[in-house]
């Protein structure tokens, strides 16, 4: 019993709040129990006692009423006093005897010599009070074979004969049955509460699930919060729950609502400070490529090429902010969508990244499944289509040393088709795995190189929701990494979706 207490705390101190529950209940349930097993086995030792000592009184008293009408004419004998012990036993099996003394104490008879050893503060008792007087003695004190186990209960009855005289009869029995039924008491307490605290801690863990069902609920409805549908109303589950939680749902939902204000307000001052610093940043960086340098020292050459180098990385930092609010506003519906063949749209970003791998000295090849009966496409926005692969293209190339191949593989399995670029760079970093897709989220030595601004992969990410998809990203085994975008096959009739291999590719 202690081990399961011990394992239930342990797990109630590290577990849900449905285990702390049941453990409080059954805790306070065996408090309860155990003081109501010792109520109730003090209450029947009471009641055994009572039971007993008064069947032995009303036996004793039956005998002195047969001696007081002999007294003084008959004097008992031990045959008389052990007839009489014969015949007022309370089972077959007792071991009763009696003892009549006189008013100093001196056995006049006795059932079975030498007589019961009375203590002497219960003689005292008796002739101080003149009441019956009720004690246990040791077991040895009736002195019978065999021996009992448990202790002797006597009694001294007082009583007058018919010529005044007081005599007091000594009556003592085995308790052996007395004993017995203490011990059977004991015995279902014992029972009783390994059973009680079972049938407790069912039903406290039932009872504490029906009491946890509402934060379940909560919780169910806390999910739904995400910056893609904080602009949908908290769906809440069709059941019952009380006040408190329908409070708390209340809440949530305002809460929700205070959320998507704020997104919004963000995602308005991020695009009119877009538009606003595009038109400056376009005409000065006209402006500095326009300038006529070739007079000019080296030192004004190289201050106008970093403006204008500066300025070009500026343009394309606020472009991309433009994109990313166009991407967050339109999560709802893709602009202007159309059926759109996978391998053109392909084929235009490795035409838009052609230069770009030439920079870097970087080949990338095209894989397109083989034995395909209609080509593969998809439902959406061919432009933002091209961004997710410009993007993650672009980004494998900037990652991989030089001479290496940055590959494209397009596959269809199911109802999806999922279009994985593979590059044999250094791989991203276990800790920033995570959070790779977060806005400005770059590796510190990107950062120091100025490579980006961390939007990229965000504006890709973006992108793919709006079309039903995902990106996913993986470190290879043998160096570099995998980014594979997902996107839903469009319904057309002879599509197939069975995964293709291919071997054909295109290469810059």
């Amino acid at each position: 019993m202690a081990d399961l207490l011990t394992t239930l705390n342990l797990k109630a101190r590290r577990g849900s709040l449905r285990l702390r529950l049941t453990m409080w209940m059954v805790a306070i349930f065996l408090v309860v129990q155990l003081s109501l097993a010792l109520v109730f086995q003090l209450y029947q030792a009471q009641a055994i006692r009572s039971f007993f000592n008064q069947r032995l009184l009303l036996r004793v008293q039956n005998i002195a009423q047969q001696l007081e009408s002999t007294l003084p004419v008959v004097t008992p004998t031990d045959e008389s006093l052990a007839f009489q012990a014969a015949h007022q036993r309370l089972l077959p099996a007792d071991q009763f005897r009696i003892d009549l003394r006189d008013a100093q104490g001196q056995l006049v008879a006795s059932s079975k010599r030498p007589g019961v050893d009375m203590p002497g503060s219960m003689w005292e008792s008796a002739r101080n009070t003149g009441r019956n007087i009720f004690t246990m003695l040791p077991a040895d004190a009736m002195r019978m074979e065999p021996p009992s186990r448990y202790p002797t209960r006597s009694v001294i009855h007082p009583f007058i004969d018919n010529s005044g005289r007081r005599f007091y009869l000594v009556a003592a029995i085995n308790d052996d049955y007395a004993q017995e039924m203490l011990r059977l008491v004991q015995r279902v307490i014992l029972i009783g509460i390994p059973i009680g605290l079972a049938a407790t801690l069912v039903s406290a863990y039932v009872i504490a699930g029906v009491a946890v069902r509402p934060y379940s609920t909560i919780r169910h409805v806390a999910s739904q919060l995400s910056p893609e549908s904080i602009g949908r109303h908290l769906e809440v589950p069709a059941l019952p729950v009380a006040e408190e939680v329908a409070a708390v749902q209340r809440e949530l939902e305002l809460a929700r609502q205070r959320i998507e204000a704020g997104f919004h307000a963000q995602e308005r001052f991020m695009s009119n400070v877009s538009h606003e610093l595009k038109t400056p940043i376009a005409t000065i960086l006209t402006e500095s490529q326009l300038l006529k340098t070739e007079r000019a020292g080296p030192e004004v050459q190289a201050f106008v090429g970093t403006v204008s180098e500066e300025l070009e990385k500026l343009g394309r930092m606020v472009d991309s902010f433009l994109l990313l609010t166009r991407v967050r506003h339109g999560k709802s519906n893709v602009p202007a969508a159309q059926r759109c063949e996978v391998g053109d749209v392909l084929l235009d970003s490795y035409a838009s990244c052609q230069g770009m791998a030439t920079q870097y000295g970087v080949r990338v090849e095209i894989r397109l499944p083989e034995g395909e009966d209609d080509p593969i496409a998809v439902v959406g926005n061919p432009d933002l289509l091209r961004t997710v692969f410009d993007n993650i293209i672009r980004n494998a190339i900037k990652f991989s040393p030089r001479d290496s191949v940055v590959t494209v593989t397009v596959s269809t399995s199911g109802e999806s088709v999922h279009v994985a670029v593979r590059d044999h760079g250094p791989g991203i970093p276990e800790a920033l795995l995570p959070k790779i897709f977060d806005r400005f989220s770059q590796a510190t030595e990107e950062q120091r190189r100025g490579r980006g601004h961390g939007l990229g992969l965000e504006i890709a990410q973006g992108v793919a929701e709006l079309h039903a998809g995902s990106i996913s990203v993986r470190n290879l085994t043998g160096g570099g990494c995998e980014f594979t975008i997902t996107l839903p096959l469009a319904a057309a009739p002879g599509a197939d979706g069975a995964t293709g291999s291919s071997d054909g590719s295109a290469s810059a």
